[in-house]
């Protein structure tokens, strides 16, 4: 046997078969209109909608089960401590967040219509809103167990809850092969920390200290969008709209 017969055999060994029915498919495609027909455009609040109609629904019952619990310690119990659960919220969105990674559909996400990023900031949006609605509820609810104004409280509860966020965010940010369990470990973290500071410093809830409240309120803040900013201007993903 010659080259010239061995390279034949090996092109015929190594090409791949066609498609069943591939020309089939193609002609049905091209009788029904459908090459020429671009994708239909969608607003921002029906993408909004498909998102919130994707995001599961055992994430939909866990947050709820957690505000459900939030305001039962809270009712029950007056204390600090229970201010410091707010941080397992952020949990919540890096269990979704990281389903992709998990379910191993990142490769998928990245070549569908939207890109990845748009997907993830939208879902991210919507459990972060929801979640904050729900503070906002439990807070007005459990205001009569507590002498704090309800500004404090606010502050109270957000600030362990952006915490666990921002840094569950830089976390996925840099090891973003972890498929979110580090994120999610870090805000069970934090919310121990934010639960074990007032015995060894119970001056952190009085009056005087509102302004230190406030200002760690706007810098995580602000340190989530820088975040949450360069995550996803790392992602350049193609997208089809």
């Amino acid at each position: 046997m010659n080259k010239k017969d061995m390279v034949e055999q090996m092109r015929n060994f190594w090409t791949t078969p066609e498609p069943a029915e591939k020309d089939g498919f193609f002609l049905r495609v091209r009788g029904n209109g459908l090459l020429e027909r671009r994708p239909v455009v969608i607003s921002h609040r029906e993408f909004l909608t498909i998102q919130l109609c994707y995001i599961g629904k055992w994430i939909w019952v866990l947050s709820g089960c957690l505000l459900l619990l939030i305001a039962w310690v809270c009712s029950r119990n007056a204390g600090n401590y229970p201010f410091a659960l707010t941080s397992l919220l952020a949990a919540v969105i890096f269990f979704e967040t990281g389903r992709s990674g998990r379910c191993s559909m990142a490769e998928l996400e990245q070549t569908a219509r939207f890109s990845a990023r748009s997907v993830l900031l939208a879902r991210a949006f919507l459990l972060g809103m929801i979640n904050t609605a729900g503070l906002v509820m439990i807070i007005l609810v459990v205001r009569p167990f507590y002498s704090y104004p309800v500004i404090r409280m606010f502050l109270y509860m957000i600030v362990p809850y952006l915490t666990a966020a921002l840094l569950g965010s830089a976390y996925e940010r840099r090891h973003r092969t972890d498929q979110g369990w580090g994120s999610v470990l870090i805000c069970i973290l934090s919310s121990v920390v934010f639960a074990s500071v007032p015995l060894f410093f119970r001056q952190l809830y009085e009056e005087r200290l509102i302004v230190l409240w406030a200002a760690v309120f706007l810098l995580m803040i602000c340190g989530l969008a820088v975040c949450i900013w360069k995550s996803i201007s790392g992602r350049e993903e193609p997208a089809w709209s």
